[in-house]
C-alpha cells in the first residue's frame, strides 16, 4: 500500500467517532417511504454535514407539478435531491450513490428504531444497515481525502437519494434523468457486505390480476361466479405448472443463498375481495411478484403469465380477467472484468486482507438506473441484507470503518492523484 494510501486510512481510523455520530444522527430522523416523511429534514442534516466535511452541495427537488408522476405514493410531500461534489482536475468522475428513505418499523423492534445506540461495536436502528450507514461511510471517505491534503485528479460526486425503497423515480431516475450525474463509474452503497460486491441484480415483473365473476346471494351462490375461487384456479396453476418451470431456470451468476440463482413468482402479496359473507364476490384482486434472473426479460415473464391465463379462460369460459402491471424492470449487469468491479474488488482486499466475492443481488437496486445510462455501476457498502427491513436492524461499527477506507482508496486509484 502506497503512503498516500495508508495516510488515508489511518485518517478513516482517527474520524471512527465522527463516523459513529453521522451515522446514528441519519438513523435519528425517521424518513418513512412511504409516504416520504422527514425528507428535508434528512438532507438539510446531510447538507451541512457534507459542507462542513468541505465538499460542495447542491439540492435538486422534484418539481411539485411531476410529483404525483414520479411519486405516486408520497402524498405531495417534497422530494429532495442532494448531490456533492469534491472537484477534480480532469474530467473523470466516480460518483457514490445513496439513498437516505427507509421502510416503516414493526412493533417487534426491542429497542426505538428512530433512537439509535451503539452496543457491542454495533448500531442499532431502521435504515442503518440499508443504507445511511453506507451514506455515512461515503461522507467520512471524502472527508479522510480532504483532511488528508490529497488532490484528486478527477471528479469525486456523491448523491443521497429519495424513494429508492419504491422504485427511485422521484431519486435517482429523477437527477440521471435531469443529467446532473457526472460519471465514469459509479459504485451503490446497498448492504452487500464488506467481503463481497453486487455487480448484478435481479429484474422485477409485478402485476395485478383482477378476476372478474357475477355477484349472488350467499344462500344461492349457483346464480352466480365467484370471482375469489377463480383467483384460486389461477394460484393453482401457478403452483403446479409455472413455479415447477422457474425452478429450473438458473441463472449463470452466484447469489447468496444459492436458491436466489432461480426465477421465482410469488402471489397473494395483496388480495382484496369481497363485500359481506353472504354475497358471493364479483371481483378480486390479486398481486404478481416475479424475479427475473439476467438469463430473461420481463417481457418473456409476462408472456408466460398471459399465456397461462389464456390456457387456464380456454378451458373455463367464466374464467374473466384483467391485468395490470404496476412495476417492470429487468435484471442488471457489470461484467466482473469492468474496471469499477476489479478496482474495487483490488482495494477490498487491500483493505481487509480478504479476497472478497461477486455475487448477484436477488432483490432490485437503484443500480440499474445508472447502468440503464452506460454507466458501469456496482453495489457495495456495509451491513447485512438480510437486516435490512427487519425488526432490530443494525450496522456493526468496524464494517462502517472497512467501507469508509475502501470508498477512499477505490476513489483514488480510479482518479488518480497529484501526490
Amino acid at each position: 500500500m502506497k503512503k498516500v494510501e495508508k495516510r488515508v486510512i489511518s485518517k478513516v481510523e482517527k474520524l471512527k467517532n465522527e463516523l459513529i455520530s453521522t451515522t446514528k444522527g441519519l438513523v435519528s430522523i425517521p424518513t418513512i417511504n412511504p409516504p416520504g416523511q422527514n425528507y428535508e429534514e434528512c438532507v438539510s442534516f446531510l447538507s451541512d454535514t457534507l459542507k462542513e466535511a468541505g465538499l460542495n452541495v447542491k439540492i435538486i427537488r422534484v418539481p411539485k407539478t411531476r410529483l404525483q408522476e414520479l411519486a405516486p405514493q408520497g402524498e405531495g410531500l417534497p422530494r429532495p435531491n442532494l448531490i456533492a461534489e469534491l472537484p477534480g482536475k480532469s474530467k473523470k468522475a466516480l460518483h457514490f450513490n445513496g439513498h437516505y428513505d427507509v421502510v416503516p418499523a414493526t412493533d417487534a423492534w426491542k429497542v426505538n428504531p428512530f433512537k439509535p445506540i451503539v452496543k457491542d461495536g454495533k448500531i442499532y436502528g431502521r435504515g442503518s444497515s440499508d443504507m445511511k450507514g453506507a451514506i455515512a461511510s461515503m461522507t467520512i471517505a471524502a472527508k479522510a481525502i480532504i483532511e488528508s491534503d490529497i488532490d484528486l485528479n478527477g471528479l469525486l460526486q456523491i448523491s443521497a437519494v429519495p424513494d429508492e425503497e419504491t422504485d427511485g423515480l422521484g431519486g435517482t431516475n429523477f437527477i440521471i434523468e435531469e443529467r446532473k450525474v457526472k460519471a465514469d463509474y459509479c459504485i451503490v452503497g446497498e448492504p452487500s457486505g464488506v467481503y463481497n460486491v453486487w455487480n448484478a441484480h435481479k429484474g422485477t415483473l409485478w402485476m395485478q390480476l383482477v378476476t372478474v365473476g357475477k355477484a349472488a346471494h350467499g344462500s344461492t351462490p349457483w346464480l352466480g361466479v365467484n370471482a375469489f375461487q377463480k383467483v384460486v384456479q389461477v394460484v393453482n396453476a401457478i403452483n403446479n405448472e409455472l413455479k415447477p418451470k422457474l425452478a429450473k431456470k438458473i441463472s449463470s451468476y452466484s447469489t447468496v443463498p444459492p436458491e436466489g440463482r432461480a426465477a421465482t413468482i410469488s402471489v397473494g402479496g395483496t388480495v382484496e375481495t369481497g363485500k359481506a359473507v353472504n354475497i358471493v364476490p364479483d371481483r378480486c384482486l390479486m398481486t404478481i411478484d416475479r424475479r427475473l434472473i439476467p438469463e430473461e426479460t420481463f417481457e418473456e415473464a409476462k408472456n408466460e403469465i398471459i399465456n397461462l391465463l389464456k390456457e387456464l379462460q380456454r378451458q373455463d369460459p367464466e374464467l374473466k380477467f384483467e391485468t395490470k402491471v404496476v412495476s417492470q424492470f429487468n435484471a442488471c449487469l457489470t461484467p466482473t472484468d469492468s474496471p469499477i468491479c476489479t478496482t474495487t474488488m483490488d482495494t477490498i482486499q487491500d483493505v481487509t486482507g480478504t479476497k472478497p466475492t461477486t455475487t448477484m443481488c436477488i432483490g432490485g437496486l437503484d443500480m440499474r438506473y445508472f447502468v440503464e445510462a452506460g454507466i458501469p455501476t456496482v453495489a457495495y457498502g456495509p451491513g447485512d441484507l438480510r437486516l435490512a427491513h427487519a425488526a432490530n436492524e443494525y450496522v456493526e461499527v468496524q464494517e462502517l470503518l472497512a467501507v469508509a477506507k475502501v470508498y477512499a482508496l477505490t476513489a483514488m486509484k480510479l482518479l488518480g492523484t497529484s501526490d
